[in-house]
């Protein structure tokens, strides 16, 4: 296992905090969505399972802001290529973070930001979101707010809007994913944000658990009307922020379909199977998702 190299020669940096937790990966597309309302979901947040892999075995969660603002996803009190942040590890420890580059969105998303960020380790400059199948560095989404990185615990997957911390999220991986199809939490779209993350990631129980697999199609849409129903597919759930609010039929899930277990609230009968799910808003979900025929 790769150990930490000292970085007190990089302080005092122009930032001070922590990145979400990430893992580089050789390739990974950047695709967002296929149409308006069908997404690819996956079991990722940043990386390969909630908020990615921890590095050397230490989890990387959130981004403090410190002399900085978050005006959206736009970083603001900071030179932007080649400004340098303090990233702290869950020990304690101090990762160096480099931002490498800057772009702005366009048309409906032209005021998301985009940053390749890079972290420090063993002599080289590694980017936290990975490279995609061209060799380019993969960007990311300074999002408001940070996510709980656990699993199978209380609060696991949980979102905390806290005004002094950003959350980068990957392009391709799931918040970086429902940001770009139009839940931004800085528009007051917040709840249906985490419901798209809950969703896409399969965390049916709402523990930080995910019980899909990369690749499953869905369709979603939501009592915004941001993303519309654009499929006559068979519903799978109703989502809130705290996980699924109910699910149509067991067997028409992502879980079923690629033979994961079932979930833990399935099993003991504390989220609600069949009658109404997946009809109307009104029970007080935020967000539906069908899948197509098995």
């Amino acid at each position: 296992m790769r150990k930490l190299t000292s970085i007190t020669f990089l302080v005092p940096l122009t930032l001070s905090g922590c990145v979400a937790e990430t893992t580089p990966t050789s390739s990974t597309d950047q695709a967002i969505t296929s149409a308006n309302g069908t997404s690819l979901n996956g079991v990722s947040l940043n990386g390969t399972s909630l908020n990615g892999t921890s590095l050397n075995g230490m989890s990387l969660n959130g981004t403090s802001l410190n002399g900085t603002s978050l005006n959206g996803t736009s970083l603001n009190g900071t030179s932007l290529n080649g400004a340098l942040l303090a990233g702290s590890l869950s020990d304690g420890t101090l990762l160096p973070l480099r931002i490498d580059s800057y772009s702005q969105g366009t048309g409906a998303n032209s005021d998301i930001s985009f940053y390749g960020v890079s972290y420090w380790m063993q002599g080289q400059w590694l980017p936290i979101c990975g490279v995609d199948a061209n060799g380019n560095e993969i960007q990311a989404i300074a999002v408001p707010g940070v996510w709980n990185t656990e699993a199978d615990v209380p609060g696991g997957g949980a979102y905390t809007a806290d005004p002094n911390q950003f959350t980068w999220s990957c392009r391709g991986k799931t918040i970086g994913k429902c940001v770009e199809m139009g839940y931004k939490n800085w528009l007051g779209y917040g709840e249906q944000l985490n419901s798209c993350v809950r969703m896409l990631r399969g965390d049916y129980c709402g523990n930080g658990h995910a019980y899909t697999a990369d690749g499953q199609l869905v369709n979603l849409y939501d009592d915004a009307g941001i993303q519309l129903d654009t499929e006559s597919w068979g519903v799978e759930a109703e989502w809130t922020s705290a996980g699924a609010r109910c699910i149509l039929d067991a067997a028409h899930t992502r879980y079923a379909h690629v033979g994961n277990p079932t979930p833990t609230c399935v099993t003991a009968g504390t989220l609600p199977v069949g009658g109404t799910c997946g009809a109307s808003f009104d029970a007080g979900a935020t967000l539906i998702d069908e899948l197509p025929a098995f």
